[in-house]
């Protein structure tokens, strides 16, 4: 089972929530995030999705990465 598919698809549609990101725009933000060069503005202006969505995808992947539940 990947990692993507074990998210609560319930909240992932939230009011509060600019929306859904796919696995490769959530992949794209990582990438993008990882290389040093780009803020989460300036990602969620080129992938054009919330910059809270980045936030959440960026902070989701650390956490996955730590191991942590």
């Amino acid at each position: 089972m990947s990692t993507l598919q074990k998210a609560d698809t319930q909240r992932a549609q939230s009011a509060a929530m600019s929306g859904r990101m796919d696995e490769r725009t959530a992949l794209a933000a990582i990438v993008l995030w990882n290389c040093g060069h780009f803020d989460t503005k300036d990602i969620s202006d080129v992938l054009r999705v919330g910059e809270d969505a980045v936030y959440r995808t960026l902070h989701a992947a650390r956490h996955i990465s730590a191991g942590k539940p």
